[in-house]
């Protein structure tokens, strides 16, 4: 463009807005060779609320088979329990396996 000269912007063909583009996010780096190499014995999926209770979530991860995954469903029926169960159904269809269990049996 010559200098001097009004630069124009892209607009938004749905909106009639002017936007700005952004370049592409930068590469995350690889994992450290310890963390490539490591294997998880199991994947445990909990509420927040039942962090001061990972001794009881936790033995019972470790009694289920190596590379489970164990979904812990909050009590109440909002969102949170809605994204787990979804999360579930997601990872049976891709062939995991999925143990679940409400949070009532382990903050007792």
């Amino acid at each position: 463009m010559r200098r001097g000269s009004p630069q124009r912007r892209a607009v938004d063909p749905k909106t009639g807005r002017l936007y700005r583009v952004i370049g592409t996010p930068a590469r995350l780096p690889a994992p450290p060779p310890a963390v490539r190499r490591a294997t998880l014995d199991n994947l445990v999926l909990v509420p927040g609320s039942l962090l001061p209770f990972k001794e009881t979530w936790q033995a019972l991860a470790n009694q289920l088979p190596e590379g489970s995954t164990l979904i812990i469903l909050p009590s109440s029926n909002g969102s949170a329990r809605r994204t787990l169960e979804k999360v579930s159904c997601s990872l049976k269809a891709r062939g995991r396996r999925v143990t679940t269990m409400p949070a009532e049996l382990v903050s007792v």
